[in-house]
């Protein structure tokens, strides 16, 4: 690699890590895990650790960590296998970013604001249209 393409590349790792830092939310809230991994599998409240409001299409209610809704009895586990497979992609587009392949990157964080927007998503979607 080129010296201009690893100063390029350490630029684009320090910005990701500050848009990272402006996204985080307060120390109380933070998980032990990932910063927006889902809290556990399909049936166990996702997105409520990955600071994403979550609510039946239904009802509006917030995902109780139950593949039905709470209040109106909606199936909910499509949305949550969504929300699984978004995050799923967002990662595979940080482990992207860490092997400097940012075509690949940009695809991934592509998709998986397709299949959900996050702000996470979104910065990691614009730092990979910028770095390309």
């Amino acid at each position: 690699m080129t010296e201009p393409a690893r100063v390029a590349y350490g630029l684009a790792r320090a910005t990701s890590a500050f848009l990272s830092h402006l996204v985080r939310r307060p120390p109380e809230a933070v998980s032990a895990k990932a910063p927006d991994a889902p809290r556990a599998f399909i049936s166990s409240g996702l997105g409520i650790a990955a600071g994403i409001d979550n609510r039946c299409p239904v009802c509006q209610a917030r995902f109780r960590g139950s593949r039905l809704c709470s209040r109106c009895g909606a199936d909910l586990e499509p949305l949550m296998r969504l929300t699984v497979r978004a995050w799923q992609l967002r990662q595979a587009a940080r482990q992207a970013f860490d092997t400097e392949d940012v075509e690949r990157a940009q695809g991934l964080a592509s998709e998986a604001e397709g299949t959900q927007n996050t702000e996470r998503g979104e910065a990691l979607r614009l730092l990979a249209a910028w770095l390309r």
